[in-house]
């Protein structure tokens, strides 16, 4: 489970910036709104290379932190979750991008946000991840979770891919198509909703199985709930973790998914709504 967060005992915070981004004017200000609480602001050594601040490597940096700060977009986060969920650390998004679906806190904002943060005045939510075992040929297991989707799609563009998934043993579904999307409820409002998947509101112990353009008019896509671990079987094509990580499935034996037992721990200020979210970002009901 995710440790007990506790606003009281924090002294440090880490800070990772959107790569290859000028944003020192951004993290100074962070830092000098930090200090006034007494706080010290540690940075990611490839955040800024001029800042004269303590700068740590990515581990170093989660170990030594009470939380981290992701300043950047909605991609600089779902990176960044990966990380928080194998350190048990919360993290708060501070939007520097272009849609902030997920980073809905702004710069301008931050420092009335931080005046309420250190009253407790904060919202804290867990959405759970994606677990993702692989099985390689020669018998070696490799974890890895996912904050929005893993996907399989094809390697040729001229040829369809044949998608075989198992629960229990027993052959679950197959599909034929471009891919399939496994997406969190986190992750519905990405690639699975441009895939026509349902949004599933964040916090939802459920995970959702949509084709991409597939073969069939029946095959539609379906949301399963947390306990559900499901096989994959493919060839020919390639997995990819939150758009980030990618494989070749022809390397692996055996490839599971299912919905993790435990979230990532996100850091919103106390009025965040997520229909209103849903609303302003993503036209949702207009």
């Amino acid at each position: 489970m995710q440790k007990e967060f506790n606003y009281k005992n924090v002294k440090k915070i880490g800070l990772v910036a959107r790569p290859n981004s000028n944003l020192d004017a951004e993290i100074t200000n962070l830092e000098s709104i930090l200090k006034k609480k007494g706080v010290e602001l540690l940075l990611f050594k490839e955040s800024s290379q001029r800042l004269n601040l303590a700068s740590f490597e990515l581990n170093e940096l989660f170990e030594k932190s009470d939380f981290i700060i992701s300043l950047g977009g909605d991609g600089t986060l779902i990176s960044l979750c990966r990380k928080a969920y194998e350190y048990e650390k919360a993290i708060l998004g501070i939007h520097a991008g272009r849609l902030g679906f997920l980073t809905t806190l702004s710069l301008q904002d931050t420092s009335k946000f931080f005046e309420e943060f250190f009253q407790g005045e904060f919202r804290l939510e867990m959405p759970f991840m994606l677990e993702l075992i692989l099985e390689t040929k020669r018998g070696e297991i490799l974890r890895k979770n996912a904050f929005n989707d893993i996907v399989f799609f094809r390697k040729q563009m001229n040829s369809m891919v044949s998608i075989e998934v198992f629960r229990k043993g027993k052959i679950f579904n197959q599909y034929f198509g471009d891919g399939l999307i496994i997406a969190s409820p986190a992750g519905s409002t990405a690639y699975n909703l441009s895939a026509n998947g349902p949004i599933v509101y964040t916090l939802a112990e459920v995970f959702i199985l949509t084709p991409v353009c597939s073969h069939s008019l029946t095959q539609r896509p379906i949301v399963l709930p947390r306990g559900f671990e499901l096989e994959v079987g493919a060839k020919d094509c390639v997995l990819c973790v939150d758009g980030q990580e990618h494989y070749e499935v022809d390397e692996f034996k055996s490839i599971k998914v299912g919905l993790s037992d435990k979230g990532v721990c996100l850091i919103h200020p106390k009025n965040r709504d997520y229909f209103q979210i849903l609303k302003e970002k993503l036209n949702w009901g207009n």
